[in-house]
C-alpha cells in the first residue's frame, strides 16, 4: 500500500484512518502497536464523539 501502514478505527457508522510510513514505525507490524497507545486510543474515542454530535448535528439541521 504505497510502504504505508493505515489503522483504521470503526465505530458504528463512523470511520478514523491513519496512516504510517513504513520508515516511520520501529520494529514493522509490531512497531504499531507501540505506537497504539492508551492515550492514543483515548484520543480516538473523543474524535468518535465529536464525530457523532458532528454527524447528528448535521442530520438535524437537514429534516
Amino acid at each position: 500500500m504505497n510502504q504505508k501502514y493505515i489503522i483504521k478505527f470503526e465505530q458504528g457508522t463512523l470511520e478514523q484512518s491513519y496512516k504510517l510510513a513504513e520508515t516511520d514505525v520501529i520494529g514493522g507490524v509490531n512497531g504499531i502497536f507501540e505506537f497504539l497507545d492508551e492515550t492514543f486510543i483515548k484520543q480516538v474515542l473523543v474524535n468518535f464523539a465529536n464525530m457523532r454530535m458532528n454527524f447528528i448535528a448535521a442530520y438535524q439541521r437537514y429534516e
